[in-house]
């Protein structure tokens, strides 16, 4: 209920947002939700991850992060996405902000599975862990096929 509120009150504060512009959550082996499928999308930029972008940091994920660390001097590099990783990764970003995509919302809920999940997002362009364009062109970050795009005309297009 506490990350509900959270997320309320981000959404609130935060009514525009670039995907992926910034990370704001530790993440660890084992977690998953969008904030997963940002830091996927951002290790496959810097060539470190070649898998498919699950929205689960799993054993390449894992690996990929454990790869930036050591190529950005980051010790330990232990793979756990920390405040540190998310330093050196958000100061990349900030240096490039062509990679990021701007979105219309930064509105979150908790799925089935508890995890935090992007509400969809009207965007220009294809944003960084989208799953489905919905029928009102909107993007969708859904985990599970179940109710993805229900209230946005259904999903038009499956990108993952």
């Amino acid at each position: 209920m506490k990350k509900l509120a959270l997320l309320a009150v981000l959404a609130i504060l935060l009514p525009s947002a670039a995907f992926a512009a910034t990370f704001n959550h530790n993440l660890s082996y084992g977690t998953t939700g969008t904030d997963v499928s940002s830091l996927q999308q951002f290790l496959t930029d810097e060539g470190l991850f070649s898998n498919s972008i699950t929205a689960t940091f799993g054993p390449a994920t894992l690996k990929a992060v454990i790869a930036f660390q050591e190529k950005e001097g980051i010790t330990p590099a232990s793979g756990y996405f920390g405040a540190t990783t998310r330093a050196d990764a958000n100061a990349i970003l900030d240096a490039n902000p062509q990679w990021t995509t701007p979105i219309s919302n930064s509105n979150y809920y908790s799925n089935v599975n508890g995890s935090a999940v992007h509400s969809p997002v009207q965007s220009p362009a294809i944003p960084a862990g989208a799953t489905a364009q919905c029928r009102d062109g909107s993007y969708s970050f859904s985990l599970h096929h179940s109710g993805t795009c229900s209230h946005h005309g259904g999903v038009a297009s499956w990108l993952q």
